[in-house]
């Protein structure tokens, strides 16, 4: 049983480090290169990184191939709530502590992350679903 907790643990932070870049790449490319506004730039690049993410972990991680569209819901609902937390704590990082956008979005990042991974493991991928 430790084995299986631990290989999902291990792969599911490298399929999120992966989703990571992916997310950061975009919000750095929003954000930075075209000009959008941090909160909107956030929006949609965690939008981006939460279908890398769903997608890596459906298909190679948690190996389940039952109920796509159910999982998926499940999985972007949870995404969803790490939008809001992470656009929250942006805000507070970047108006009321004048942190660069960049920064805040990294600190954002590594909050919501753990909690999203307790919440997937056991919820949207369990076996039994």
């Amino acid at each position: 049983m430790q084995n299986i907790i631990d290989r999902h643990l291990v792969l599911y932070i490298v399929i999120g480090i992966w989703g990571a870049v992916v997310d950061f790449g975009s919000f750095y490319i929003l954000n930075s290169i075209l000009n959008e506004h941090y909160i909107i730039a956030n929006t949609a690049s965690s939008c981006i990184g939460i279908l890398n993410n769903f997608i890596f972990n459906y298909k190679f991680n948690f190996k389940v191939n039952n109920n796509f569209f159910k999982r998926c819901f499940i999985f972007f609902t949870i995404g969803l709530c790490g939008i809001i937390a992470s656009n929250f704590i942006m805000l507070t990082l970047v108006e009321y502590f004048h942190l660069n956008s960049i920064i805040a979005k990294g600190a954002a990042l590594c909050i919501v992350v753990a909690a999203q991974y307790t919440i997937n493991r056991f919820f949207t991928f369990k076996k039994d679903m």
